[in-house]
């Protein structure tokens, strides 16, 4: 195998068009940098440059060498800073971005578990209901919620589901006529989680699918504004589990309609396609993975009722 340190000063002299520059860049002298490229001729018994006063020339074995050279360096430069990556895996800063409310419920608890565990990592969590343009630069991770991620130059991880439910307070129920059907929530106040076709919630039961098209007097792009409104008996709301579920279990809301499913999220990690992505970044991201899992935490008293209550797994319609 030719010495690498004598490719390498191939393709920078063909990169740079000049003996000079090129040992500028391999941080050698201009004599080593000829003797590299001499001692490669020689060994290989063909010319690779020509060489004038003015300019450097590829001849045709030169070309088709430094095509394979070109690669081999450049897989090298990736291997070293690959290595190097993970020398410095627990170390560094992970900027992340992701909604209001599941951030403080759920992301930032999991982000002090993680930081008690990697004491020389640096986290900056931005919350907020606009997706961090990861491209531009203003984030390295984006944890949020789909039903399907349509993203061309993103990696999206699948960390969780999220099943939506739908609640009201005990005081709503108590002061209004108790829905029996989704048809009844016609005639009721329902808070409207704005995101597309918000007030579209579709039902899916033993009759197949169903559409209400509801309405009521708020409407907000913040799921906890939601969660308080409902609590506060303003009216009926389609909530995602992790927001509702504590509140239910505490019975400051009741899941309506167990026996019906809506349409399910998915709680992804996004970050961008980069085959050198640091090591701090996939161990969160597979941190996030392990922690929420197919069952996550706020599904669990959901899932699984306390000794002596009756089960109430059927209330996320599972």
């Amino acid at each position: 195998m030719r010495d690498l340190n004598a490719l390498a000063t191939f393709v920078a002299v063909v990169d740079a068009g000049s003996f000079t520059v090129a040992a500028d860049r391999c941080g050698i002298s201009k004599a080593l940098a000829s003797r590299h490229i001499q001692e490669l001729e020689e060994s290989l018994g063909v010319k690779l440059l020509n060489r004038s006063t003015r300019k450097l020339g590829l001849t045709l074995a030169g070309e088709r060498f430094y095509e394979r050279c070109a690669r081999i360096v450049a897989d090298a430069g990736d291997a070293v800073r690959d290595v190097e990556e993970l020398s410095r895996g627990s170390h560094g800063l992970i900027r992340i971005s992701t909604a209001i409310t599941f951030g403080r419920l759920h992301l930032l608890p999991a982000v002090s578990e993680f930081l008690a565990l990697n004491r020389s990592i640096q986290i900056d969590v931005t919350l907020s209901e606009r997706f961090a343009d990861l491209i531009s630069g203003n984030a390295d991770l984006v944890v949020r919620l789909a039903e399907e991620p349509r993203l061309s130059n993103l990696v999206a991880r699948r960390l969780a589901p999220c099943r939506w439910i739908v609640v009201a307070s005990p005081a709503y129920l108590a002061a209004n006529a108790t829905p029996r059907t989704p048809r009844d929530l016609l005639a009721c106040n329902c808070l409207v989680y704005d995101r597309p076709k918000g007030n579209e919630w579709r039902f899916r039961g033993r009759d197949g699918e169903l559409t209400v098209n509801v309405s009521g007097n708020l409407r907000a792009n913040v799921a906890e504004g939601l969660v308080d409104a409902a609590v506060a008996g303003v009216g009926i709301a389609v909530l995602p589990s992790f927001a509702a579920s504590e509140h239910i279990v505490a019975g400051r809301l009741v899941q309506l309609f167990p026996e019906y499913t809506l349409p399910e999220s998915t709680l992804y990690a996004v970050f961008l396609p980069d085959r050198r992505l640091p090591e701090r970044l996939r161990n969160f991201v597979q941190f996030l993975a392990e922690r929420f899992a197919d069952e996550p935490s706020w599904d669990q008293p959901l899932l699984t009722p306390p000794p002596g209550k009756e089960s109430r797994s059927s209330r996320l319609g599972a």
